[in-house]
């Protein structure tokens, strides 16, 4: 398998050490999140960790 990745142009081994100082993560919009007239959350599926709705009915109300 470690040979089909050298195949693949721009493709190089990183040692111990160049693993090591790489930095990275995952980025998360939560502007993309949001809640629904039921008080679920909408957006993609990582809204539901790092976002929470009211559980009320919200929508149309009359004042």
């Amino acid at each position: 398998m470690k040979k089909d990745f050298l195949n693949i142009s721009g493709v190089s081994i990183l040692s111990k050490k160049q693993q090591q100082s790489l930095n990275g993560g995952i980025i998360v919009d939560l502007s993309k999140c949001g809640c629904d007239c039921a008080g679920r959350v909408t957006g993609p599926i990582y809204c539901n960790q790092y976002f929470a709705c009211t559980q009320e009915y919200t929508c149309n109300e009359e004042m």
